[in-house]
């Protein structure tokens, strides 16, 4: 009967009415908290092991950790932070070994021409710092791009939320 459809019809339309004006109230604050203040980001890749993402388990290698991040943070030597990578523009995780006006040993190529022995000393210019890996030998950082604009980093990651056996707060300032 036409009387049930304008009836599902209306029902149907006041769903998406009341659906819209949730995420009409919803979406903005959601946007400014990750915008701001707080989110959750996936770590990918073993750069960070053991400190994110290890390899011990066949457990452990199944499941990618997912780290709570806060923006606008102040950086400091030893933090984990979440950084644009200059060459590629995506997102990565690595931790603060240097600041601006300090000297960094390093181990890579840096600078490509070669110039730089491995184990020498080098500067890290003002405004920029110095991030590596945990794990040098799956790490693409600034043993290998040079040190980063300040700039470029993003948030400070503060504790691991997933998976449950590993979450814990990252606070040490020193690799695990």
């Amino acid at each position: 009967p036409r009387w049930w459809f304008e009836r599902q019809t209306n029902a149907m339309a006041s769903a998406w009415r009341r659906c819209f004006h949730a995420a009409w109230m919803v979406g903005p604050p959601l946007i400014f908290v990750k915008d701001r203040c707080f989110w959750v980001y996936c770590v990918d890749g073993r750069s960070m092991g053991p400190t994110l993402n290890p390899q011990g388990s066949f457990l452990d290698r199944c499941f990618r950790d997912w780290v709570l991040v806060h923006k606008n943070a102040e950086f400091q030597k030893g933090d984990i932070v979440v950084l644009k990578d200059p060459q590629t523009s995506l997102w990565s995780v690595k931790r603060i070994v240097a600041q601006e006006h300090e000297l960094v040993r390093h181990s890579g190529s840096w600078p490509a021409s070669g110039s730089l022995m491995a184990g020498s000393l080098s500067h890290v210019p003002p405004g920029h710092c110095w991030v590596e890996g945990d794990n040098p030998q799956f790490s693409k950082d600034s043993r290998t791009f040079g040190p980063v604009p300040m700039g470029l980093l993003d948030a400070l990651v503060i504790s691991v939320v997933w998976p449950p056996w590993r979450a814990r707060l990252l606070d040490d300032n020193s690799p695990s």
